[in-house]
């Protein structure tokens, strides 16, 4: 991965204003209704040395010295944030003055090499792919993928199951657990045929430079990312020439395969196909695979370590077998674990999966302001004019004390248990780890279940801790790299060496 240092914050953050056809953020600072400004000393640069040193802190103090909503120069863009749970809700509310298409589809050619033509002249992309996202992934469709990412989580463990030494395994958690998952993620989405291997290291260099690409990083220093977003390109053009691919894919795939190919006029070709399904491709394992990491990463770093999640997953299998005495839970029969999985009760799992995702999340929802003159529901002192970004800083919301407590900072696997969830007045806290709004990510349901799923048939079949042996890395916040802030599932500073072991 790449070395944590604050010129990725730098690409992050000024991220948002490039990829939107180049606008600069540079309108009327002497009218008194925008937001207020941080101060800066060094033009240009602004506050960018200070935010990449310690995004979670600037972010905090600029909220408690400006208010909910401010503007923030660095490296030459000017961004306007917006930080607290009730003026986020009021952009979510109004879709039409605050609209996230523009940054979607130019996401979509800057990131993805989706040609313009496509993205931008094409009718098939708004109003056929997009709604399919929302209707293929809806909680009453998406069990069929979610099963599926059962079925190939328990291949692939039988397969680590079976080679592993009798007493224990040194390896590193990202090895065993987020390659694991990305394997069952791409099998779940492309089908079993589909080579996962060979696209993983091209898919963690990709997903490495992200920002970079968002930020449109010079080519000269791109050359590594767009040759691994090349790879990848490749690998799944090849895939959708190969007959029969459509078999164990999912139907999200399989339906924007058969709409870009029929509906389209023209026709999308292999390879516009294969930057689209790209998109989605690492949608899910650039924030599945890393939220699912962080379920494992955060609980061994606790006092107890995964001690009580393994008490859970057993007292709640015993009862289960006890209940149903012929049923197999060994993987040997995928519908009755698949059934216990989808049935059991295990609230300190699922719990944790939430509140894993709400500490190492970092994800920014923008909204590009559509008329002059709009304001925020509740914030009548700051208006806004047509083509305005405002960037909606969801892990603000996360981290406030007011809405967590003061331990919001502090990862405590139990807090999403019933009482953790409601606020005094009897409403549910805000969770943004998938965003919100029209923004708020499709596949939402398949990534939350499947990251408690997979949790529970690791814990089921190994022993997991940490490597004495080895220097274990800082606890809490200390483990993410923060230079990705705005990027989604935050990625970890080092390796984690792990011992593994079959569980008796």
């Amino acid at each position: 991965m790449l070395e944590s240092n604050s010129l990725l914050t730098v690409a992050t953050t000024t991220a948002v204003g490039a990829v939107l056809v180049g606008y600069y953020y540079t309108k009327k600072q002497s009218n008194s209704r925008r937001p207020p400004a941080v101060p800066y000393v060094i033009p240009w640069l602004g506050s960018a040395i200070t935010l990449g040193k310690d995004p979670d802190a600037f972010f905090h103090d600029a909220r408690a010295k400006y208010g909910d909503i401010f503007t923030v120069q660095a490296a030459g863009m000017r961004s306007t944030y917006v930080t607290s749970a009730t003026a986020i809700s009021a952009i979510y509310r109004n879709s039409k003055s605050f609209v996230f298409t523009p940054t979607r589809l130019e996401f979509a050619v800057k990131l993805f090499d989706m040609p313009r033509s496509i993205a931008y002249d094409n009718d098939y992309m708004i109003e056929k792919m997009f709604p399919l996202h929302h209707r293929v992934l809806a909680p009453s469709n998406v069990a069929p993928m979610v099963d599926a990412l059962i079925e190939h989580t328990i291949d692939i463990l039988r397969e680590s199951y079976s080679t592993l030494p009798e007493n224990q395994w040194s390896t590193t958690l990202e090895e065993f657990a987020h390659k694991t998952i990305f394997r069952a993620i791409s099998a779940s989405m492309l089908g079993p045929r589909f080579p996962a291997e060979k696209a993983y290291d091209p898919f963690l260099v990709f997903d490495d430079y992200v920002p970079f690409f968002a930020a449109r990083a010079p080519a000269l220093f791109m050359r590594k990312a767009i040759r691994a977003r090349t790879q990848l390109i490749d690998l799944i053009e090849e895939y959708l020439g190969t007959p029969g691919w459509e078999h164990g894919a999912a139907d999200l795939v399989t339906a924007i395969a058969h709409g870009a190919r029929n509906d389209s006029q023209p026709p999308w070709t292999d390879r516009e196909l294969a930057t689209a399904i790209n998109s989605d491709f690492w949608a899910a394992n650039g924030n599945m695979t890393w939220g699912f990491f962080w379920c494992i990463n955060l609980m061994l770093h606790e006092p107890q370590s995964l001690s009580p999640l393994y008490e859970e997953v057993d007292t709640t299998r015993d009862a289960w077998l006890k209940a149903h005495p012929s049923a197999d839970l060994s993987g040997g029969s995928l519908t009755d674990l698949g059934e216990f999985l989808n049935n059991a009760s295990l609230p300190l799992i699922t719990s944790t999966v939430s509140e894993s995702l709400r500490v190492s999340s970092s994800s920014f929802s923008i909204r590009t302001v559509v008329g002059d003159g709009v304001t925020i529901n509740g914030y009548p002192q700051f208006e806004f004019s047509e083509g305005d970004i405002l960037i909606c800083q969801t892990r603000s919301v996360h981290l406030d004390q007011e809405v967590y407590g003061l331990d919001a900072a502090t990862f405590k696997p139990e807090r999403f248990l019933d009482s953790g969830i409601v606020t005094e007045g009897g409403s549910r806290k805000p969770f943004l780890a998938f965003g919100g709004g029209v923004s708020q990510c499709e596949g939402r349901h398949y990534a939350a279940k499947g990251c408690k799923f997979a949790l529970a048939l690791f814990l089921l079949n190994f022993d997991i801790k940490l490597d004495p042996a080895h220097e274990a890395p800082s606890s809490g916040s200390k483990l993410f790299d923060m230079t990705r802030i705005g990027s989604g599932i935050l990625h970890p500073k080092k390796p984690t060496h792990i011992l593994v072991s079959k569980r008796k």
